[in-house]
């Protein structure tokens, strides 16, 4: 929620176009962490959760990896601002290309750091440092956007800082685990990228698949419109916080649970269908309340950004139930599973948002995006139901159990209230 803070403040005071130009400058960062980040973080939460490496090891493994991989993506940085900013980022001022970069060897090695903290199941020190990154990026936004009124350069320095304390907060918080014995930091390297080069992949895949709109809407049309459609993204990304949550506790767990299969075919398709029935709910507020918030939080100016958060919703909802499958099939070792779909979902995406964006704008883009969202959880669900036995029903249809479940839950809140 800060973070929507940070993305409310942002755009009231920089207008559609200025917010579309932060938005496509935050893309060449976050886009170099993805490309180059050859799926450690899962691989990290993989070996650790299973206890087959410590943390130390992990951690200085990581560490050597880091080195070389930042390396290369700030020479990746170099060409893509000199070479390619002129069609992709068109309408940006490359100096803030260049701001936007220097916060990328922070968000790369801020994702590694903060998944050694999941792999050892510590939530608590997770939130905390969830937490550090935007809520003094939304504090610096106030000061250099504000106060200062440095415009999108603001937006990208508060950016950049945010991203330093958040690695800072990380550290510290990993400080007490790091006393374990020290393994052969190669061997770990090696058997890390062995398992995460196939999670990776499917990382890059995804993450087109949840920012080539933005590209395309930039290409086709104008910064603006990308800036107006990414707070209909930015909205309708808020039902996936708790499927966000869940797939964070639940990959280390499932990991953990690689000998006992019926815990996992039970937990799995369990959490699948409640989060599908909150999401549910939850879009169904939005969407009788979407046009009214967003002209409330960020002004008029954003108003066609409504009809695309209506068309967003769908695909979200569905799109949250298919992370929890997309988990369990990677805590089975196969997640090259998961970057075949990935594959198949975002040529569906980028041909989807070539066809339709010149007819129908920013809803156009929408439209694509909930097709391959759908896509990505009709081919997960088959997937999935065909490795662990159950059912495909198992995963979206509440059972007499889960009501079981429910209302115990209700009396037990229902009991605490009475005693306070």
């Amino acid at each position: 929620m800060v973070g929507l803070g940070s993305t409310i403040l942002i755009a009231r005071l920089l207008g559609p176009a200025g917010n579309g130009q932060f938005v496509l400058a935050m893309l060449l960062p976050t886009m170099l962490a993805t490309f180059l980040n050859l799926g450690i973080a899962p691989a990290n939460v993989y070996f650790v959760g299973r206890g087959d490496v410590t943390v130390r090891t992990a951690f200085h493994a990581t560490i050597v990896l880091w080195i070389i991989l930042a390396s290369c993506g700030c020479l990746a940085a170099i060409g893509v601002i000199e070479l390619g900013s002129t069609t992709w980022f068109r309408g940006l001022p490359i100096s803030l290309l260049w701001i936007a970069a220097a916060g990328f060897p922070l968000t790369l090695l801020s994702g590694l750091v903060v998944s050694l903290l999941q792999a050892l199941e510590a939530f608590r020190q997770y939130n905390k440092v969830m937490l550090a990154a935007p809520l003094v990026t939304f504090v610096i936004s106030v000061i250099t956007v504000w106060v200062l009124r440095l415009g999108v350069t603001g937006a990208l320095i508060a950016a950049v800082v945010g991203s330093s304390a958040g690695l800072l907060s990380a550290f510290i918080a990993l400080k007490p685990h790091l006393l374990a014995a020290q393994q052969a930091i190669r061997t770990y390297a090696l058997r890390c990228l062995s398992y995460g080069w196939k999670a990776h992949l499917s990382n890059i895949l995804t993450f087109f698949n949840y920012r080539a709109d933005v590209l395309l809407l930039n290409y086709f049309l104008t910064p603006a419109a990308a800036g107006i459609y990414m707070i209909a993204v930015k909205i309708a990304e808020q039902l996936w916080l708790l499927s966000g949550a869940v797939s964070i506790v639940l990959l280390p767990r499932l990991s953990v649970l690689h000998r006992e299969e019926e815990k996992r075919r039970f937990l799995t398709p369990f959490i699948a269908r409640w989060l599908l029935i909150v999401s549910i709910c939850g879009a169904l507020i939005l969407v009788l309340i979407g046009g009214p918030l967003i002209r409330a939080l960020f002004g008029s100016d954003y108003a066609l950004a409504a009809p695309a958060l209506t068309w967003l919703l769908p695909g979200i909802v569905v799109s949250g139930s298919a992370r929890v499958l997309a988990n369990d099939i990677a805590a089975r070792g196969r997640p090259d599973i998961n970057l075949v779909v990935a594959i198949l979902v975002v040529i569906t995406n980028i041909v989807g948002n070539v066809l339709l964006i010149p007819k129908h704008g920013i809803v156009g883009a929408s439209m694509a995006t909930t097709l391959s969202y759908g896509l990505d959880s009709v081919i997960k669900l088959v997937i999935y139901s065909r490795m662990s036995g159950n059912r495909w029903f198992a995963s979206l249809l509440m059972v007499p159990e889960d009501w079981a479940i429910a209302r115990a839950a209700l009396r037990s809140l229902i009991g605490v209230g009475r005693t306070v």
